[in-house]
Parts: C-alpha cells; sequence; structure tokens
C-alpha cells in the first residue's frame, strides 16, 4: 500500500485505464494543460495527447451528449462536470439517451460512458455546492458510485471505467486534498458493494462520500460516551448492498442514515425505506442538509449541513426515542 492524495488516486486510475484501452477518451473543462479543476488529471494530458484528453466550453450539455454519442458509437468516454449541480445541464443525453440505450436496443447498444461529478459544499454558495445523488438513483439504467477515500476512489473508477453502461461517479471538494492508503497493485472494488469502516453494536451509522468521514469522527465521539456505532460507507448508491446493511441492522437494531443531501426524497429516505422493508422492528431515522439552499456565508454553510456533533446528538436521539418507546 502506498499513501496518496484523493486526487492523485484518480488521475493514477484513470492513467492505468487509458493504457489498458484504447478506446477511452476524456472530456471536460480544464482537465487538459490545467490538470482538471481539482487537479485530478494532472499528467494526462502530457501523456496521451489531445486525441484522448480533450478540453471543452462551459457547455456541460454538450459534454454529456458527445460523451454519449461517442460511447454508443463504439468508444469509451470519461466526462467531467466540475460541479454537480451543473449535470443538471446534461440530464437530457445521460437519462433519455445513456441510460436507456440497452433497454430500447433490446440489448444491442450501449452506452459506456462515466460521468464524474464533485458534490459538496465548501464555500462556493447555492448554485455549486448541492448533493442532489438520490436524484441519480432513480434513473434505470445509471450506476451511482461515491467513493469516500483515496482507496475506493482508485478501485471503483477502475470498476467504472470497465462497465458496460453508463455510470455516475461522484466525488466531494473537500476529499481531494486528503490523503489515504491505495494498494500498489490494481484492485477493483465491485459494484453494489458497501464498506463497514468500524464495527459496533448500539447503532448503525450509515453515510456516503464525505459524510463517511464525519460519520466515523461521530463514533469516536460516541465511544467516548459508552456508545459504539457501527459504520457502513455505502460506495455504491445504486445497485445498494442490501445484504451488509441488513447484516448491520440486525445486529445494533438501531439505524441512523447521514448525507449532505436533503433527507426529502433522499439516499436515506431510500435506506431507511428498504431496510424496514427487509428488517420491519428496526428503529430508524435520518439526518440531512437543513431545508435551505447553502449559503455561500461561512457561517451559514456550516448551519446548513451536518458535521460530526449533529451526527452525534442525531444518534442520541434515536437511542433516546427508542428507549422511550419501550419504556411505555
Amino acid at each position: 500500500m502506498s499513501k496518496v492524495f484523493f486526487r492523485e488516486a484518480l488521475a493514477r486510475a484513470i492513467a492505468e485505464e487509458m493504457e489498458r484501452e484504447p478506446r477511452l477518451f476524456l472530456l471536460g473543462q480544464d482537465i487538459a494543460e490545467h490538470g482538471g479543476s481539482y487537479a485530478e488529471t494532472r499528467g494526462l494530458f502530457e501523456r496521451f495527447g489531445t486525441a484522448r484528453v480533450r478540453n471543452t466550453p462551459v457547455a456541460e450539455a454538450m459534454t454529456v451528449g458527445f460523451a454519449a454519442g461517442a460511447a454508443a458509437a463504439g468508444l469509451r468516454a470519461m466526462a467531467f462536470i466540475t460541479y454537480l449541480d451543473f449535470l443538471m445541464l446534461g440530464l437530457d443525453a445521460l437519462v433519455n439517451y445513456a441510460a436507456k440505450l440497452r433497454f430500447k436496443s433490446a440489448g444491442q447498444l450501449n452506452a459506456p460512458i462515466v460521468v464524474k461529478a464533485t458534490a459538496g459544499a465548501k464555500g462556493q454558495g447555492p448554485t455549486h455546492a448541492q448533493s442532489i445523488e438520490s436524484w441519480l438513483m432513480n434513473v434505470p439504467g445509471l450506476t451511482v458510485l461515491a467513493p469516500s477515500n483515496a482507496g475506493d476512489a482508485y478501485g471503483l473508477l477502475k470498476t467504472a471505467l470497465r462497465a458496460p453502461g453508463p455510470v455516475v461517479f461522484i466525488d466531494h471538494k473537500k476529499l481531494f486534498p486528503q490523503g489515504g492508503l491505495v494498494p500498489e497493485r490494481e484492485e477493483l472494488i465491485p459494484v453494489g458493494s458497501a464498506a463497514v469502516r468500524r464495527a459496533g453494536r448500539h447503532l448503525t451509522l450509515v453515510a456516503h462520500s464525505y459524510m463517511s468521514v464525519l460519520a466515523l469522527e461521530a463514533a469516536i465521539r460516541l465511544a467516548a460516551q459508552g456508545i459504539e456505532a457501527e459504520v457502513i460507507d455505502l460506495r455504491s448508491l445504486w445497485p445498494i448492498d442490501w445484504d451488509t446493511l441488513i447484516g448491520s441492522a440486525r445486529h445494533t437494531g438501531h439505524v441512523l442514515t447521514v448525507e449532505e443531501g436533503q433527507v426529502v426524497c433522499g439516499v436515506g429516505a431510500e435506506i431507511a425505506f428498504g431496510l424496514r422493508e427487509r428488517v420491519p422492528e428496526l428503529r430508524i431515522a435520518r439526518l440531512g442538509a437543513r431545508r435551505a439552499p447553502v449559503a455561500a456565508s461561512p457561517v451559514l454553510e456550516a448551519y446548513t449541513i451536518p458535521d460530526a456533533q449533529a451526527i452525534v446528538g442525531a444518534a442520541h436521539g434515536l437511542l433516546t426515542r427508542a428507549a422511550n418507546s419501550k419504556s411505555i
């Protein structure tokens, strides 16, 4: 294992897959000479040239549409969207063409495209900070991945770049400068596999992306208070690893879902109802962003988005309500 930055893990995965697959090309804003908005494509332009690392205008609908069409025609494409918010401009090509292609053609055609988009709040205001992963989970034909560390970013991206159909790969602004361990030898992480980051017995915290980092921090604080929280990092938002979630839910009896997006029709809503269907006796709660756009003000941004202490408070609330209902 070697320790690298999150962004370096992405660049390594892309470079290895471009060496392996000559049909793979990249397109997006500032990914060539500049090395990407988050330095995640640094060195790729010099290594693979203009034919395979292409800058695009600030035109997300064109970027996704071009990538989807090229993929359907026999290439493999990776499209970079600087902010997940702006993927909204490319949803027509992604949802109505790429995701539906194999269904419309009875499996004769497909669009092996990876759309990498960056979510999360980091001081850039209401139109550059949204976490709308749950929108994408709703689309049949889309795989949705969201790593929380460098090792998973490497393994999941390599898997995504070999997938037969469209994948949305979501990273987070706050993860790029973080370091993590990446295997020296190639390791792919299967789609639909969650990871148990910490074992526990009193409740389960379910999170993804940067919220998994905060969930682990919250678990350490809870442990100091005598509450052992199990932490599950989803990694794959669709398909969902129900087996891992069910096993943990049955073990602890209490589940708190944590996300940076809205709880209304959110990732946690799907996890919560899916688990209650499978584990009817389960006690469950959800935690997400306040019902407001993410503000540009650092103070208001912090007020809107859950932090580790908010997770601790929500965990206490869940356990307290469960204990009170048993005593009635």
